[in-house]
């Protein structure tokens, strides 16, 4: 019994040390490309700004909501999700939703509080932010809200899992079919959700 305690608990760490070291490579370029590149000269010019208002916590709130979306918009990821708008433009999204599907492939609890900085009102938002809520009615339409709600529900699983999934299946081609077939089929259902949706509404 003590053998295969030692047998499932080696295979374990190995299994995690190794799984673990893509989720954090993954993780530290997502992180990056959502940070860089900096712009010092717009963070100097809000710094000044909050400083001018710093009695004022609403106003301070907002600039620093204004900063952070300005630096998401203008990082490598924002470029990013502008260049994949034309890819997910059939489906009714922007590159704001781009943006927050790409960083859902880190963990998909990510979504949400990725949309409440791209829509201007921080990080810390969740599914029952009111405020978050009132932007997304004002933004989007209800045909491109069932479709990314059927997209994401649909698309890559997090890394973890995939990570689970490339390891149990033997190696990086199974991987990338996992890829191509969840996101092509989150693709169709969410294109067939949108254009019937738009048809009803």
């Amino acid at each position: 019994l003590k053998l295969i305690y030692h047998a499932v608990a080696e295979k374990a760490w190995m299994y995690l040390k190794k799984a673990g070291t893509y989720i954090l490579v993954a993780s530290v370029l997502i992180w990056f490309a959502s940070n860089y590149p900096k712009h010092l000269d717009i963070e100097a010019e809000y710094a000044t700004k909050i400083e001018q208002v710093a009695s004022d916590q609403d106003k301070v709130n907002k600039l620093n909501n204004e900063l952070a979306l300005y630096n998401l918009e203008n990082s490598y990821l924002g470029k990013i999700g502008h260049a994949s708008e034309p890819f997910f433009a059939p489906l009714g999204f922007d590159w704001r939703m781009a943006v927050a599907l790409e960083t859902g492939l880190a963990a998909k609890e990510v979504v949400v509080a990725t949309m409440g900085v791209l829509y201007g009102l921080g990080g810390e938002q969740d599914e029952g932010s009111n405020s978050l809520i009132e932007q997304l009615k004002a933004n989007i339409s209800l045909p491109a809200a069932i479709a990314f709600i059927i997209f994401v529900m649909i698309y890559f699983p997090c890394l973890a899992a995939s990570m689970v999934f490339k390891r149990e299946a033997g190696g990086w081609k199974h991987w990338g079919y996992l890829f191509i077939f969840t996101t092509g089929t989150a693709w169709i259902l969410a294109f067939i959700a949108f254009n019937m949706a738009s048809l009803i509404c």
